[in-house]
């Protein structure tokens, strides 16, 4: 019997527009009692991840700020699998978000730039809708920087040395060898030697997924409040739902329908 892994994005898909997962939890409750994984694939850092991995209890490996790095809970598969940090095995694809804020530190002398590292946590709070402690947990990163403003010179700089992917509401700049597909293939494979025959399932809500949703088996989009995002996939399935009722939508469609 196949094995399900669930690759999901966080904003606007697994949490609601008040960072909330109420409505998953009787779903979420389902997949840990089916043993099926959850892997959470995202722009958010680590420690925002852990908090909801927390909340959630959930402890499978998870990918970090746009697919530059996986983290692995230590023993999780068979072998190791990254380097050892703090009970993880992490295996890195991105770069050092020192080498990022120096760049950018360069250019604000040049252009003007705003970006997370520059502005308090009370700013980061109140120009994200965060409250100050995920705030803070936001600013908390290690391979990527999340860019508020930069004028389109800064912006072209940036795209030279970096992967500069423009969001919904920010931009995004981390290594060029980063990529969230890259990330779910790698832990396809690494399930697939724990498992044998296993079937993925990505689920987001933006284009920014769509590296996560070509490197699955199933891929699936919920609804954002006005549209679908513009994702062009063969097979790809839109959840009529809204965030997080689209993905108990697609879970419950695939997994237990």
């Amino acid at each position: 019997m196949s094995k399900f892994i669930i690759f999901t994005d966080l904003d606007g898909t697994l949490l609601d527009e008040n960072y909330s997962f109420d409505y998953a939890k009787p779903t979420i409750e389902k997949l840990k009692k089916h043993k099926i994984p959850i892997v959470f694939c995202s722009a958010k850092t680590k420690a925002e991840q852990e908090i909801f991995r927390e909340k959630m209890g959930i402890h499978d490996p998870f990918i970090v700020e746009d697919g530059s790095a996986i983290y692995i809970p230590e023993g999780y598969f068979k072998r190791r699998c990254g380097e050892p940090r703090n009970n993880y095995e992490v295996i890195v694809l991105g770069v050092g978000y020192d080498e990022i804020i120096k760049e950018i530190g360069k250019l604000r002398k040049m252009y003007r730039i705003e970006s997370y590292h520059f502005m308090s946590v009370e700013d980061v709070a109140k120009i994200t809708g965060l409250s100050l402690e995920l705030a803070k947990l936001a600013k908390m990163r290690e391979f990527s920087e999340t860019v508020v403003f930069a004028e389109e010179k800064a912006i072209e700089e940036l795209k030279k040395k970096f992967n500069v992917v423009v969001g919904g509401r920010f931009i995004h700049v981390y290594g060029k060898d980063a990529d969230k597909g890259k990330a779910v293939r790698i832990l396809t494979d690494l399930y697939r030697e724990r498992y044998s025959d296993v079937i993925t399932i990505g689920i987001g809500n933006s284009y920014t997924d769509e590296p996560m949703l070509r490197a699955v088996d199933i891929p699936a989009l919920v609804k954002n409040p006005d549209c679908w995002a513009n994702v062009n996939i063969k097979n790809l399935y839109k959840a009529d739902g809204i965030a997080t009722v689209g993905w108990v939508e697609v879970v419950e469609r695939f997994v237990f329908g």
